[in-house]
């Protein structure tokens, strides 16, 4: 917000937004300001961004709170985030790196490339989106402060195409380290383990304080539809003029800041809006299916498709309305910054679907800062209606808890650290993470055939809602996996029927020779596939590699599922809501692998497949997974066998017949993950090991929630 008064000089030392009797020796009064009949724009003190430490003195509670949650730290220095950022890389030939204007990047066409999403006026040219594109969420500040260069933590982008050498590339985190005297410390391997002394930079704290705190609307210009959604359009200041969720709230300590009093800023802080920038994000393609546009004026060049469109979902779903079951408006806020889902619950009905679960928009009473320390001379506080800052979501952290304090500070909390807060809510991450999920979905058998017989087909309907404010699974949905494990057996416990199962396997591709007892890194039987992330033998020109990231092997597996559903209508096979990433090859396109015969498939009509990579997807289907407070019922046509074949096995089935449904999700795909862990490890494009993912991490620490949801019903065996 800028202030418009007379006396400039006064506003500027005393640091206040309302010119206050008592500041200091000769300060005018209100009716002095009113009187002069003439104004001065005036802009608030100068302030860099904060790391979250700062702020600690009078927000211990926030800070406690944000430091563990994934928003904060854990994001930039994920394996995963960093693997995400860097495997894209090498497929577009570092594009993806941010670059500053004195870049002396060339595009093919002779320009040059020396703006970003921050300082283009109009996105012409989707190089320009491509610049930092995955940096411009998790660090935007750092990208922004990054135009100077002596406070430039990660490098321009070295060079296009044939300049681009994948073996200098580093991985992000290796930038966000610096030494005791603040000076940037690099690792000696590239991707190697901090170095002694090493400190977490600004940019290792991710989504700090100052980030939201500063932000002062949505950027429309930057926002392709104008809407205020994805590639982080938001207006961020950099004084001390803070926005928080009080009007005129006690004076700070110091005058370290001070607090907006612009209602519209107070309004967007504490609304929906201000999640919509970073949590719809889409990414610029020209290829194919990216139908959409920029509908800023010169921008039409630029298309893309939605690989995340979370807050789309919010916003055009039932909790952006009073059409839900809480009669009100249920912002991300009520649930991700509440004491959901610690505060008791509600119960209503959806369809014929009877329903209990947590209660959203439920806030704590507290203390905005603490008392005695957040203001002179011991100035009282009022208790409020506060919020909480643990962002809780659907990750845990791939990193031990040492790895974690090496890389973010010796204060860094335990993702599985015992107790509760205050409130009551858990302290550790995973359980958090748990709770969200158990609320998440619910499910019914309760339309299954009742009767069945022997030699004929059993019909068990299984009804599944969403109870999120967005689709069941959101965020990266085309990653995140939820499925219905579901299972029919006879009343001596026999087998009859399964789906949604996994299978202990080895994974020579990474080093496990031999089945581990470990389910958590085993993929789903619906799809059998090997993703090829380039070798280092090729030369990596920009875009290209062995297969830029195509699959060697794609074909359905025993449990498939999804395409029949989707596309056939066959009731059987896996009930997946994951999303799916796609790649279109039009006729003449080759797929990347060979057929029987060893020659090169070449499709002759248009033909589409999954796709793990984002970078080499073209297309994407949101659609897949639940929409929220809407019942869907998916069926099972299951063959039982006959008499006689059941006499064949030796077996005879004892009714009733037991069918058990639940609902277990999973962190990330293990073939995704073996996919980086091949992109970056040492037999990938740089040829040397990043130190990212590998099969040791996949086994410690990807912890998948099984039966967040679950259902049982008995047929009777006739």
């Amino acid at each position: 917000m800028r202030s418009y008064i007379s006396i400039v000089g006064t506003l500027v030392a005393c640091g206040l937004f309302v010119i206050l009797t008592g500041c200091g020796a000769g300060t005018s009064t209100v009716a002095d300001v009113q009187s002069t009949g003439s104004t001065v724009e005036v802009q608030f003190r100068a302030q860099t961004y904060q790391p979250p430490s700062n702020c600690l003195p009078c927000h211990q509670r926030q800070y406690d709170e944000l430091h563990s949650s994934v928003k904060s730290g854990y994001r930039n220095v994920s394996p995963l985030f960093n693997g995400l950022e860097f495997s894209s890389n090498l497929l577009a030939g570092g594009l993806l790196r941010p670059v500053y204007g004195d870049s002396t990047v060339v595009l093919p066409d002779g320009t040059p490339l020396n703006s970003n999403m921050f300082t283009t006026p109009v996105l012409t040219e989707t190089r320009q989106v491509q610049a930092g594109f995955c940096f411009t969420c998790h660090n935007a500040h750092v990208e922004r402060m990054g135009e100077d260069p002596s406070k430039r933590e990660v490098p321009q982008l070295a060079g296009l195409g044939a300049s681009f050498v994948p073996e200098l590339l580093r991985p992000l985190r290796d930038y966000h380290m610096v030494d005791a005297n603040g000076n940037q410390i690099l690792p000696s391997d590239i991707g190697g383990y901090p170095p002694a002394g090493a400190m977490p930079s600004l940019g290792a704290a991710g989504i700090t304080c100052d980030f939201c705190h500063n932000v002062q609307g949505p950027d429309l210009n930057r926002s392709f539809q104008m809407d205020g959604f994805a590639n982080m359009s938001l207006k961020l200041g950099e004084s001390v003029e803070k926005t928080g969720p009080f009007l005129q709230p006690v004076a700070v300590k110091g005058n370290f800041h001070v607090a907006t009093n612009d209602t519209s800023r107070i309004a967007f802080l504490r609304s929906s809006a201000l999640c919509n920038a970073c949590h719809d994000v889409r990414v610029p393609n020209n290829n194919l299916t990216a139908e959409e546009h920029n509908m800023n004026p010169g921008g039409q060049n630029v298309k893309y498709y939605r690989l995340e469109n979370l807050s789309t979902e919010w916003q055009t779903g039932p909790y952006n309305s009073t059409s839900n079951p809480f009669g009100k408006v249920i912002r991300c806020q009520d649930c991700h910054m509440s004491l959901f889902p610690f505060a008791g619950t509600s119960t209503y009905t959806v369809g014929d679907l009877n329903i209990t679960s947590p209660t959203p928009a439920v806030f704590p009473q507290n203390y905005a800062a603490v008392p005695g320390v957040a203001t002179d001379n011991n100035a009282p506080l009022p208790k409020r209606q506060v919020v909480t800052h643990y962002f809780a979501g659907v990750d845990v952290p791939l990193l031990s808890p040492q790895e974690l304090q090496d890389r973010l500070g010796t204060t860094y909390p335990d993702p599985y650290e015992a107790g509760n807060d205050e409130y009551g809510i858990p302290k550790a991450l995973a359980t958090r993470r748990q709770a969200l999920m158990d609320a998440s979905v619910r499910i019914s058998l309760s339309k299954s055939d009742s009767n069945a017989s022997l030699g004929t087909p059993l019909e068990v309907r299984l009804e599944a809602i969403a109870l999120t404010g967005h689709r069941f699974p959101a965020g990266f949905s085309q990653e995140r996996t939820a499925y219905v494990n579901l299972t029919v057996t006879d009343d001596n416990g026999f087998l009859v029927y399964q789906s949604g199962y996994v299978v202990d396997k080895p994974h020579p591709q990474t080093s496990e020779a031999a089945p581990d007892g470990n389910l958590d890194d085993e993929d789903l039987e619906h799809v059998e596939a090997v993703v090829d992330p380039g070798t280092h033998t090729v030369p990596y020109a920009a875009g290209a590699g062995t297969n830029g990231h195509r699959n060697l092997v794609f074909e359905t597996g025993p449990d498939n599922g999804p395409e029949s559903r989707v596309y056939s209508g066959i009731p059987e096979g896996l009930v997946l809501f994951r999303n799916e990433l796609i790649r279109v090859f039009l006729p003449g396109d080759t797929l990347g692998r060979t057929d029987a015969s060893g020659n090169q498939i070449v499709v002759n009509t248009a033909h589409f497949e999954e796709t793990f990579s984002a970078s080499f997807a073209n297309g994407v289907d949101n659609y897949r997974s639940l929409p929220p407070l809407e019942p869907r019922t998916f069926v099972y046509e299951i063959n039982l066998p006959t008499q006689a074949e059941l006499a064949e096995l030796g077996v005879t089935l004892k009714g009733p017949l037991h069918v058990h449904a639940q609902v277990n999700f999973e962190h990330f795909p293990p073939l995704f993950l073996r996919f980086l862990s091949a992109a970056t490890g040492p037999n990938g494009p740089t040829g040397h090991d990043n130190h990212l993912l590998n099969e040791s991490v996949i086994d410690n620490y990807l912890k998948n929630i099984r039966n967040i949801a679950s259902t049982d019903t008995t047929v009777n065996l006739q």
